[in-house]
């Protein structure tokens, strides 16, 4: 009789143990789940904030180089009136 009280004690730690051991592990592997959650999302706005950068230079390039070409334009064409 002692023995089974025992062994059913002794099983009973066990179980406690492992329990505690599987709530740890879930609370660390949510956590950890979260903390990539939140790069992932970091990461997308990173790319978003970088398009929209990206866009926003081509438009200011397009801007220069037509604003430019505007100006050599007009600068043509004062020659060709000063010479015609």
């Amino acid at each position: 009789m002692e023995i089974i009280s025992f062994v059913l004690g002794m099983a009973s730690v066990a179980v406690i143990a492992i329990a505690i051991v599987a709530v740890y592990a879930f609370v660390k592997v949510r956590k950890h789940q979260e903390e990539i959650n939140n790069f992932y999302r970091s990461l997308g706005e990173t790319e978003s904030n970088t398009h929209l950068r990206i866009d926003s230079e081509t438009r200011n390039l397009y801007s220069a180089i037509d604003s430019r070409f505007d100006k050599l334009e007009n600068k043509v064409k004062e020659k060709q009136l000063i010479k015609g």
